[in-house]
């Protein structure tokens, strides 16, 4: 993958670091540190007082900042720079769009191998993980968004996609390395895998499935464990194929295991597959806001999912996570756009819609929290955002004011 992207990341000294700063890596692992893995906007001097005692530098997203001065980070220029979102929002979201694209070639043809030679090319699949995993640490904010905003692909490799991203979004939050990250992405782009031998038939039904149809549908995770056996994957990765139906309560399969006996890359993917799954249409429900979902996950926290893991989730996605359709409390309405809040509950907003849900001609972002306020979150279909609106807007990602 191109690492251009990384021109945009400004090593700082720590004892350089101001409000307005957007930090997006740190000279050390985040798993210790008492800040989010996915980068965080510097507010207020205490941060800066934390970043200090833990870092001799860190690595300033240029983009997400408000301006820097000029000479910023000048005498660093050969200190080795992990790669960050590009400035550009033409970039991000060319970038994010080609990122999925890749990734749901490489799931048809995985797929395609699978029915056609009953297996996989391993090094393909890690390959694929690999790149996808890179772009969840360049850019998820933009990544999330454009999954739930635009239509990609069939129902099964969008979902296998889907859910990698989140996966590897809620790893990086845990502070996991990138080998970890990547073997992440490897196990939730084949967790379903097994589901291309149960009929469509089943698969598509619209109604409640009966119990041997249920039965069949649950053979899926032996039957995908058994077209990847000598595949090579990485045992991380099989875990989570193998658990990630499984529940906290014992009311999961195959093995119906209760609380830690699931393995916890299993506990990580069964969160991250129905998340994915919640915020998309399936034959039996319409899909949820991602706040909706993410709440539902909380209610379900300790009952079914790890209540930890979900908690990280959500501090990994925010309350209003990107692409949340969102209606304002003057009635117009918007996407939570790609870019950090300074207020989880008053996110920035990329509005397309006006009070009369007549699509803008120009969208345009504000930063709620002032005069204008998120009054709530929509379903996805409340109103249709065509992919050309995200084009259209010529201050994405920079704020304006409301």
């Amino acid at each position: 993958m191109d690492r251009s992207p990384a021109q945009y990341l400004v090593p700082v000294r720590s004892e350089q670091l101001q409000p307005g700063m957007y930090v997006a890596e740190l000279d050390r692992s985040w798993l210790h540190a008492p800040f989010p893995a996915t980068g965080f906007l510097i507010t207020d001097r205490s941060q800066i007082e934390q970043l200090r005692r833990l870092c001799h530098h860190v690595y300033v997203d240029a983009a997400l900042s408000e301006p820097l001065p000029a000479d910023l980070g000048a005498d660093s220029q050969d200190r080795p720079r992990p790669g960050g979102a590009p400035q550009d929002a033409g970039g991000r979201l060319a970038r994010a769009r080609g990122a999925l694209s890749a990734a749901l070639d490489a799931v048809a043809g995985i797929v395609r191998d699978a029915r056609h030679r009953a297996g996989i090319d391993g090094a393909a699949v890690a390959a694929s993980a690999g790149s996808l995993a890179e772009q969840v640490s360049l850019d998820a904010a933009m990544l999330h968004c454009c999954l739930r905003t635009e239509e990609h692909g069939g129902y099964l490799c969008r979902r296998a996609v889907g859910t990698a991203v989140v996966a590897t979004m809620l790893a990086r939050q845990l502070g996991l390395d990138r080998q970890t990250l990547q073997e992440v992405a490897t196990g939730a782009l084949l967790l379903d895998l097994g589901k291309i031998a149960v009929p469509v038939p089943i698969l598509a039904k619209p109604g409640a499935l009966v119990a041997g149809e249920q039965a069949y549908v649950r053979h899926h995770v032996e039957r995908g464990l058994g077209l990847l056996a000598g595949a090579g994957l990485p045992e991380r990765a099989v875990e989570m194929i193998a658990a990630h139906h499984e529940r906290s309560d014992g009311s999961g399969y195959p093995l119906e295991l209760r609380g830690t006996a699931i393995p916890v890359f299993g506990r990580l993917a069964a969160i991250a597959d129905v998340y994915d799954a919640m915020t998309l249409n399936r034959r039996y429900a319409a899909a949820m806001s991602p706040s909706a979902a993410l709440r539902q996950l909380q209610g379900l926290g300790g009952e079914k999912f790890d209540a930890a893991l979900v908690g990280e989730l959500v501090r990994a996605l925010g309350t209003y996570p990107t692409g949340t359709l969102v209606e304002l409390d003057d009635g117009c309405v918007g996407l939570v756009h790609a870019g950090p809040a300074r207020d989880p509950l008053q996110p920035e907003v990329l509005l397309t819609h006006d009070a009369q849900r007549r699509p803008l001609a120009v969208p345009v972002v504000v930063a709620t929290g002032g005069a204008v306020q998120v009054f709530r979150a929509l379903p996805p279909g409340a109103v249709r955002i065509a992919p050309a609106a995200l084009d259209a807007a010529p201050d994405w990602p920079r704020r304006a004011s409301a």
